[in-house]
């Protein structure tokens, strides 16, 4: 067995791989595969040169603590059935982390198909979202009417990528939606019932949008991104305008919405849904991209223990100031606080704080007072994805 980045020369391989571990259409695997077709973006796992297993790695920028760092999204991992079984998959898993540190990423998000599959290889949940299964007359009598829609087109994509950037860079973990991205999500509206509107307050610039689709008798809510309340109401306004077709309405909102205040009868139907998983590729510059306290000032040492990254797992020196924090090796300092790659990656991208994190038994602490301390350094900071790899 051996796992390597896979040449043009297996396209056609890579297409069976696809066509029978996926139900994915024909059109989807040829744009997938042919388009800017890149070996380092494949990995696969070849047994006797025929091509086993594979995953595809698309490159990002995602948003955290008010800046971007780069992101890997992990997809169409898959193994031909005649080989399951033969740790195909995780050794393209493990291959794979070093081959990201290698290009420069800091985090690598998944949808999985198994939670303690992934988490084997350093992999943990921190995304979830607040599912909503709201009946349609609910939204009555939302916003004052004002304003105008009219369907999402190319020339819109300007004004779509700030307003999407204004509202999902609060979120740790978003990815930031760049053109070429934009073109694909508006090429795909009209197929299989999906559509896409922008609202404008007078007819000039953007200043919200949503993308859905109209799935049997529900209005399913892809994604919303508004510049204020009072552009939300009215895009709730125009939801409701389908109540002729559909009862009810479906969204998987970010883990902090309130929507559910703003209805007369709040006691919808509302449930937290487990979805991406992340994990830390380079534990060092995670500590350095990370915003602390702009009050806090001194140091702590951690040691994060992490299998298939041995880059990772040593002793770091973390010395805080002004917001910031300068990150150094100290493999012969004292430990103060130490945990496991999966408790690393949920606390740094903000899914968990350390209070919680102390509460589940999760961290070792060689030193009390800057446990204590940790937990006003590494607090919660809501999550969010909308992107699927």
């Amino acid at each position: 067995m051996e796992v390597k980045h896979i040449e043009s020369e297996y396209k056609e391989s890579i297409k069976d791989v696809l066509s029978y571990c996926f139900d994915m259409p024909a059109e989807s695997t040829e744009s997938l595969v042919n388009k800017n077709f890149n070996p380092e973006d494949w990995l696969g796992c070849f047994i006797e040169d025929k091509l086993t297993g594979l995953i595809y790695i698309s490159s990002h920028d995602m948003y955290f603590c008010g800046k971007t760092v780069p992101l890997a999204g992990i997809g169409v991992v898959s193994t031909l059935p005649e080989y399951r079984h033969r740790h195909c998959a995780s050794s393209i898993l493990i291959k794979s982390v070093e081959v990201l540190r290698d290009r420069g990423f800091v985090f690598a998000a998944l949808a999985p198909f198994s939670y303690p599959f992934y988490r084997k290889y350093g992999w943990e949940l921190a995304f979830h979202n607040k599912r909503y299964t709201i009946s349609i007359n609910e939204l009555r009598g939302m916003g004052a009417g004002k304003g105008e829609f009219r369907p999402m087109k190319s020339d819109d994509i300007d004004n779509l990528i700030k307003v999407h950037g204004d509202f999902f860079s609060k979120y740790n973990g978003a990815v930031k939606r760049g053109r070429k991205r934009w073109e694909g999500r508006i090429n795909r509206l009209g197929k299989d019932r999906t559509y896409g509107y922008v609202y404008s307050r007078q007819g000039n610039g953007v200043a919200g949008y949503i993308l859905y689709s109209l799935r049997e008798g529900a209005f399913v809510i892809e994604e919303m991104a508004y510049d204020s309340l009072e552009t939300k109401l009215e895009i709730l306004r125009f939801v409701y305008n389908h109540s002729a077709q559909v009862d009810r309405v479906i969204w998987a909102a970010p883990q902090d919405d309130n929507t559910a205040l703003l209805l007369a009868n709040p006691p919808i139907e509302q449930t937290i849904r487990p979805h991406m998983m992340i994990r830390v590729i380079d534990v060092k510059k995670a500590l350095e991209a990370y915003a602390y306290p702009i009050l806090y000032k001194g140091s702590f040492t951690v040691k994060v223990d992490d299998r298939w990254a041995p880059w990772n797992s040593k002793v770091l020196k973390v010395i805080i100031g002004e917001g910031t924090a300068t990150v150094e090796d100290a493999d012969d300092a004292p430990i103060d606080l130490e945990c496991d790659i999966q408790t690393f990656s949920q606390v740094i991208s903000g899914y968990i704080g350390m209070k919680e994190v102390k509460d589940l038994g999760r961290v070792t602490a060689h030193n009390q007072d800057i446990l204590e301390d940790s937990e006003i350094i590494f607090r919660r900071h809501a999550t969010h994805m909308t992107e699927g790899f």
